[in-house]
């Protein structure tokens, strides 16, 4: 495994919280090296910049000599997708002013969204690719939009569940991390996500529009606004001209359909982006997170070749995506 040292900055301060980036470099890194920034999973409302770390994509950039990164961002219902969205920008942002200009945008679960959100925005530094892995990557699809499907069981007391959340989003308060509750079943915020879930309010909670998966479900992407369609990329933002995009996802996730990518894929496909698809078959949500694995070491006993296969092939596609572009 490769030597690293991990320092702490600041990147935002903003709503009296000082939002953080931990950089994680190689012993000797080259200059304007690759970075590779994370953004950690919890449905966009739990979860800290060090949950279930994806130690195999972090020994994998070690052993290349790239830097990995991890940054806090605003969590829901606090805080709007808008915001939420500008936290993320602003962390690549100072990643681009203050390491390097060559920039792999990742995410996990929710972080999947949010690496998609983030490099198919406008504004967005140019990053040299993008891995979503098993991401949420589209608040207007039909499982997000229709009511009535749990997200493991029915929340009991779903009414109650909503009123906190509206509370909580009317509070003025804004939080940048939250523990992965040790008995989720009877964690406050786990009910919250899985009541967004069951009644279908991810878009109504991104935007704050009441109502707006329902006009979604009826009209169409078409009852977006304008000034919220940065939030929707699958929607309104991929473009022939959307970086080289990693996609890897578990055909047996039960909390994000696997569908979730292979749409997203096909889509892509027929605009002519560069995509990669994988498939990790009969796998669930967070198999790559339940151990530490090292890609580049010869597979020991015990191991799952199949799985670490799969890793590694996504690691070449994003070394195939970082040779086409030249420093």
């Amino acid at each position: 495994m490769a030597e690293s040292q991990t320092a702490t900055y600041t990147y935002k301060d903003v709503s009296g919280l000082s939002l953080t980036i931990d950089i994680s470099r190689p012993r000797s890194p080259p200059e304007n090296g690759i970075v590779l920034i994370h953004f950690h999973g919890g449905f966009l409302v739990i979860g800290e910049k060090t949950t279930f770390p994806p130690d195999w994509l972090i020994n994998a950039c070690h052993a290349r000599g790239w830097t990995y990164a991890t940054a806090s961002y605003r969590l829901m219902p606090e805080a709007t997708g808008l915001q939420i969205l500008s936290d993320t920008l602003d962390a690549v942002r100072w990643v681009h002013r203050n390491i390097s200009d060559r920039i792999i945008i990742a995410g996990s679960s929710a972080g999947g969204y949010l690496a998609l959100a983030t490099g198919a925005h406008p504004e967005c530094p140019r990053p040299l690719s993008i891995l979503s892995i098993y991401g949420m990557l589209d608040p207007a699809s039909k499982r997000y939009i229709e009511t009535g499907t749990p997200l493991r069981a029915p929340i009991s007391n779903l009414e109650t569940a909503l009123g906190e959340i509206e509370t909580a989003a009317d509070s003025g308060q804004s939080i940048d991390g939250y523990a992965f509750p040790n008995q989720p079943p009877i964690d406050q915020r786990f009910r919250w996500i899985g009541a967004i879930h069951e009644s279908a309010r991810y878009p109504d909670l991104l935007t704050r529009i009441s109502g707006l998966a329902c006009q979604i479900r009826e009209e169409g992407v078409r009852a977006i606004p304008v000034q919220f369609r940065n939030l929707f990329p699958v929607s309104f933002r991929l473009s022939p001209g959307l970086p080289p995009t990693v996609l890897l996802h578990g055909d047996s996730d039960e909390l994000v359909d696997f569908e979730q990518s292979a749409l997203v894929a096909e889509k892509m496909k027929l605009l002519g982006i560069d995509v990669h698809l994988e498939r990790a078959v009969g796998q669930g949500h967070g198999f790559d997170a339940k151990s530490s694995i090292n890609l580049d070491t010869i597979d020991m006993e015990g191991e799952d070749a199949i799985i670490k296969a799969g890793l590694r092939r996504v690691i070449l596609a994003l070394e195939a995506s970082v040779a086409k572009v030249s420093i």
